[in-house]
């Protein structure tokens, strides 16, 4: 759908009442820069985002969830859904706090995992989570 910016996905009612829930200036910054990277690389991919009030914000393609950014009270938690179309090496590792392959994910075919969750919560860990992000392709077969 073109290019796509965050200020007019995401209002500024979710950015405030996210700072509000999140432990730190620093974890509410990590959100911006994890939204709008999303934003950026997958415009094309994207056919909406909805906002949960503070506590998360769902990325959506086809009108189905393929990534979700939960914020909680001591760091955000991502979720990368199936339906996103990464594929993910059992042996695969994260430079992000924690991440957590779903079991249910696991596809004998191609011997990887198509799911996963993840926390971050420091600056620190953004490359990490851009690593895993970038697992998913930024445009849908049969798509332009």
């Amino acid at each position: 759908m073109g290019r796509r910016r965050v200020e007019d996905l995401v209002g500024e009612a979710f950015w405030r009442e996210s700072a509000e829930r999140l432990p730190s200036a620093e974890a509410a910054e990590v959100l911006r820069e994890l939204v709008a990277y999303v934003v950026d690389g997958w415009a094309r991919r994207l056919d909406g985002v909805k906002t949960m009030g503070g506590e998360g914000v769902i990325f959506l393609s086809r009108g189905r969830p393929f990534l979700t950014v939960n914020v909680g009270r001591k760091k955000l938690r991502v979720y990368v859904h199936p339906e996103a179309g990464a594929l993910f090496e059992p042996k695969a590792t994260f430079a992000v706090e924690k991440f957590r392959f779903w079991e249910g994910s696991y596809r004998k075919s191609s011997g990887k995992y198509k799911g996963l969750s993840f926390w971050i919560s420091e600056r620190k860990h953004l490359p990490g989570a851009r690593d895993i992000i970038g697992h998913i392709p930024k445009t849908l077969e049969g798509s332009a």
